[in-house]
């Protein structure tokens, strides 16, 4: 049986998977990372709604430059501006080393990352996934398909109890922008169009763009069988 592992992918920067559900621990689940617990203690799936209006604005003012639009590239830099500026008080960034980022195995891992402190990063997208382990049966199939439907109509509550029921583990991957390094970057973007740069501009742009980073948390654990600890 094929089935695909992604469940639902919202496009960029839309709210489809926002505040969909908080992490869902269970007593007889392992215990708990500090850092697990700190990402189960916020709302991990509410995706920044102005930080994905400032990369599409950041995407749509490089494409401007590419067709010889100066006009355009300046305001869709300042609209970019102005989004990213609203984007740091909308309680959607999170602070995380950027080492600490966990990507699902079956996307393209991030670049590597050196040792650092935490800093702060900018959810502009996110897509439910299943489980690296999961094995489709027909009963687990169905449970996906349900799924699906149900989020296809905004019921995200009822998507997630469907999966839970099945035994289903599910991920949320989310697509990161570093906060401060982006709004650096398209303050110099800004600057470079001021003068004229258009070249440099859009070089800085595609360093912002070239930023975003992917994180994996769970966002259903299924706690291990009984029978399968034995076995270990």
């Amino acid at each position: 049986m094929n089935i695909s592992r992604s469940i639902v992918a919202a496009l960029l920067g839309t709210t489809m998977l926002a505040g969909a559900v908080s992490a869902q621990q269970t007593p007889t689940a392992p215990a708990p990372t500090a850092q697990q617990k700190a990402e189960v203690a916020r709302d991990f799936m509410k995706l920044s709604v102005d930080g994905g209006v400032a990369f599409r604005a950041i995407h749509l003012a490089r494409i401007a430059i590419f067709e010889a639009d100066p006009v355009a590239a300046k305001k869709l830099i300042a609209d970019a501006r102005a989004a990213l500026a609203k984007a740091k008080i909308d309680s959607t960034a999170f602070m995380k080393a950027e080492a600490d980022l966990k990507m699902p195995q079956d996307m393209k891992p991030n670049p590597a990352a050196a040792p650092g402190p935490a800093v702060a990063w900018l959810p502009i997208d996110g897509q439910l996934t299943l489980g690296e382990d999961f094995v489709a049966t027909p009963a687990k199939a169905a449970a996906v398909a349900e799924a699906n439907k149900h989020l296809e109509k905004g019921q995200r509550k009822e998507a997630i109890e469907k999966l839970k029921l099945a035994d289903v583990n599910v991920m949320f991957t989310m697509a990161l922008a570093p906060l401060d390094r982006t709004m650096a970057d398209v303050d110099m973007a800004a600057k470079f169009v001021d003068e004229g740069k258009y070249y440099e501009a859009n070089a800085v742009m595609k360093k912002a763009e070239d930023g975003v980073r992917y994180d994996s948390v769970a966002a259903i654990a299924v706690p291990q069988k009984a029978e399968d600890k034995k076995t270990q």
